[in-house]
């Protein structure tokens, strides 16, 4: 998190003219590839228009951070989420003025009313108070004719030109754009991806200018890696699955168990950063097909899926934990297939290798939790009942509806009360006031849809054909993270024989249940609600000062 200084007499942003808003905003299109999620239907006309209305609303009124800690306005996201999860009118537009309105910043215009431009573009790059500056300049690029999302993003976010370029004056800051791109949580990737999906110039204008307020400094790997010349992807190899990777780095002693704090972060990129990105570099993605893509695409989202479904598991008796970072990885994962529908081989690559990297990255910040598959799949599925000893119970609460006995597959199945675990829920997620907990779920039942046939034993078989690696030789930079010997751990790998595709089911119910069953009489817990995040922070911050008196 950056915590930022406003402007001392910020000037209101002027209103965009109705046919510009329009065309920023138009009526949704359709999935721009087979891969990327189906939507649910609408009851009529009215849920588009309340969605356009608050998208308009939105882009005109709110900064794109809603506090000074680089807290990301999720407004659109949530709105755009429960659209294609089929909520009607009244609820889009009560996630809008309910549950995000009352805590978002106005925007306001660049200090001095600088205007962005190609000569100047570089000048502010991670300065939040220039954001509506690059979101006037993104405007016109989105807006410019001929200009197609495939152009915008390969100049914009995986030319040389605007990563490391070598042409800039000494003293020019680098643009690294990709490393802005999936900063602080992979969320400019997020918002850039709901405009590929669903083919939203406002929503990809709003990403790129997100993306050039983010710094570049949490993911700096990612341009030491993908961009500095020494890459050697280009040099054929066999190919080392994503999941031998994160077996490796469970065996990998100079990893830790503990989760890390902001200056332990910064700390980490010092001393194990050109060892994250070694192990990152193991991961050869090269695609130059559509069965290249769909290949590796496949394994980051199991990978994606295990870092944060198992990882967050600690037992069935024990509250789970939900980790709200990791679960960023899965959220991101899901606009992968929209955003490469636009693009090159190349930036394919480059995009799922940067993905990939993040991932990593934020799992061993979270302390890498083992994967314990054996026990996480020995849990009885929903809907059938799990023992009393359970902490989150496998049927659904309140009133329980009673099958007429000529229900199939009998009146008194567990799969006559609830066909579809599915079903249940994502009606609970739709009505629920956290803007994470559609994310996730309309991730995992995509999921879940593209892989939930895969049976147990699938992953050990694709693996054997995966090269053994070792942990790499990549020595630590000194003055970097320090931790107490104990915190440092090696674990056996996981059991990849009993992974299969209910992963993804059992994974969205556990969060369901943690967030709590809001349509079925259940509170909100308060997981993942920004009041807690942003207490940390202030507290944090007291700390610090009192630490400098």
């Amino acid at each position: 998190m950056v915590n930022t200084i406003p402007p001392a007499n910020p000037v209101p942003v002027l209103p965009s003219p109705a046919k510009v808003l329009a065309r920023l905003f138009p009526t949704p299109s359709p999935p721009p590839s087979i891969l990327a999620p189906a939507r649910l239907p609408n009851a009529g006309p009215g849920p588009t228009a309340a969605l356009l209305k608050s998208l308009k609303d939105n882009h005109e009124r709110s900064h794109v951070f809603f506090n000074y800690y680089s807290f990301h306005n999720h407004a659109a996201h949530h709105l755009l989420a429960i659209w294609a999860l089929g909520a009607s009118g009244p609820l889009i537009t009560a996630a809008y003025e309910d549950t995000h309105l009352d805590h978002m910043r106005d925007a306001f215009q660049a200090p001095d009313q600088v205007v962005i431009s190609d000569d100047n573009f570089h000048d502010y790059l991670g300065d939040e108070n220039y954001y509506m500056g690059y979101l006037d300049y993104f405007h016109k690029v989105v807006l410019a004719p001929g200009v197609t999302i495939s152009s915008v993003l390969e100049k914009y976010i995986f030319s040389s030109e605007y990563n490391i370029n070598k042409s800039l004056a000494p003293g020019k800051q680098q643009p690294e754009m990709l490393n802005r791109f999936v900063e602080i949580l992979i969320h400019p990737l997020i918002h850039a991806g709901y405009g590929a999906e669903f083919g939203l110039p406002g929503m990809l204008a709003e990403g790129l200018s997100q993306a050039s307020v983010h710094p570049a400094k949490a993911t700096v790997l990612v341009s030491r890696l993908l961009f500095s010349g020494l890459d050697t992807q280009d040099k054929p190899k066999p190919h080392v699955h994503a999941l031998t990777i994160l077996s490796q780095m469970l065996a990998d002693n100079r990893f830790w168990t503990c989760i890390l704090e902001k200056h332990q972060f910064e700390a980490m990129l010092v001393s194990h950063g050109e060892l994250i990105n070694s192990y990152a570099e193991m991961w050869t993605c090269e695609i130059n097909s559509q069965e290249d893509f769909q290949r590796h695409l496949e394994e980051l989202v199991w990978a994606s899926t295990l870092m944060y479904g198992v990882g967050s598991w600690d037992g069935e008796s024990a509250e789970y934990r939900a980790d709200f970072f990791t679960m960023h990885i899965v959220t991101s994962c899901l606009f992968l297939p929209s955003l490469c529908a636009h693009l090159s081989y190349r930036s394919q690559s480059l995009l799922l290798r940067a993905h990939f990297l993040a991932g990593i990255t934020w799992w061993l910040v979270r302390g890498r939790p083992p994967l314990q598959l054996r026990k996480f799949f020995a849990a009885p599925l929903a809907p059938v009942p799990s023992p009393g000893h359970f902490k989150y119970a496998t049927t659904t609460p309140g009133v329980v509806p009673q099958p007429a006995a000529c229900a199939l597959p009998s009146g008194d199945s567990p799969y006559a009360v609830t066909p579809n675990p599915w079903y249940p829920l994502l009606q609970s997620t739709i009505v629920h006031p956290n803007e994470h907990l559609c994310k996730c779920q309309r991730a995992l039942a995509h999921f879940a849809l593209l892989y939930g046939h895969r049976e147990a034993g699938f992953m050990s078989e694709t693996l054997s054909s995966s090269p053994t690696i070792a942990c790499p030789d990549t020595p630590l930079a000194p003055g970097g993270l320090e931790l107490p010997e104990g915190d440092y751990a090696s674990f056996d790998a996981p059991e990849w024989e009993f992974l299969d595709g209910s992963i993804f089911l059992r994974a969205a119910w556990l969060t369901g249940a943690a967030l709590g069953w809001v349509r079925e009489g259940e509170p909100n817990t308060g997981a993942w609600d920004y009041q807690e995040y942003e207490r940390v922070a202030l507290e944090r911050d007291a700390l610090e000062a009192g630490m400098k008196a």
